[in-house]
């Protein structure tokens, strides 16, 4: 059964991360950059940035793929065996969502760095690792903005798994019959209101792990300068472009999850 687990989240993690990079990499610049104001503009400042060359949207997608493994992994082997030691109700499910989550950010906090560095440097996701861990730099600077991301993973994962678990149930009166249509409507539904909801904490982390437009890199110092910059809309930017992206990923994720799981 580990094994299976294994199986489907590697083959759900792979191919929703490379759906999902390119949108990933616009998001990020967006972020960490005031100048862009909309998708099409970073979309296109970055295709000239590369001569016109697509690849530039790929640009650290290693980490993610590696922790796409690790990470899934994690993710719906830490919610199971929570959810079934629980109260099969909504409580349960939404605790297992989130211990879930926390469980997975210890892989995804120095995946993004490395990702994110990489996105915004130009330099392959090897030699940022290699530097960030040579003794001229502190190893400990992976961990950077770990705090935000675990609030991100914690309610990201708490919507996404635990209320998908709901309303999966709910409409199959409690049975394992469904179809995969209603996996990609429900997921897409949990996927896209979840990264909404965990929006403000992604964009503090991806400051603090990647941008100067701050001069402090604290969860604290981050969220003051955000707000003083542009407001509550400071932590919502190119959020519109990034929840397409994250109904598109996550019901891919889950489609081919049962999918493969539905095969054994």
């Amino acid at each position: 059964m580990i094994l299976v687990e294994i199986l489907c989240a590697t083959c759900a993690g792979c191919a929703s991360t490379l759906l999902g990079h390119p949108l990933d990499t616009i998001k990020v610049h967006m972020q960490t950059n005031q100048n862009f104001h909309n998708t099409n503009a970073a979309a296109k400042s970055l295709l000239q940035q590369n001569s016109g060359n697509p690849l530039i949207f790929f640009r650290g997608i290693a980490p993610p793929l590696v922790n796409a493994i690790l990470m899934n992994t994690v993710m719906f082997s830490v919610f199971q065996s929570v959810k079934e030691a629980l109260p099969q109700n909504t409580a349960g499910a939404l605790t297992a969502g989130v211990l879930s989550g926390v469980a997975t950010a210890f892989f995804s906090t120095p995946a993004d760095y490395v990702k994110i560095q990489s996105q915004l440097s130009g330099m392959d996701s090897a030699a940022v690792f290699r530097q960030t861990v040579s003794e001229r730099r502190n190893p400990l600077r992976l961990f950077r903005g770990h705090t935000a991301n675990l609030g991100r993973e914690g309610l990201f994962t708490m919507v996404y798994l635990g209320l998908y678990d709901r309303l999966l149930t709910n409409a199959t009166g409690g049975g394992a019959n469904y179809s995969l249509f209603q996996v990609a409507a429900v997921s897409s539904f949990t996927g896209g209101l979840a990264w909404v909801a965990s929006y403000p904490f992604d964009t503090i982390k991806t400051v603090m792990q990647g941008s100067s437009i701050t001069s402090t890199t604290t969860f604290r110092g981050v969220a003051e300068g955000l707000w003083k910059i542009n407001g509550y809309k400071g932590f919502y930017k190119g959020c519109g472009a990034s929840t397409g992206r994250a109904m598109l990923v996550t019901s891919i994720r889950m489609i081919v999850y049962e999918f493969v799981k539905s095969l054994f």
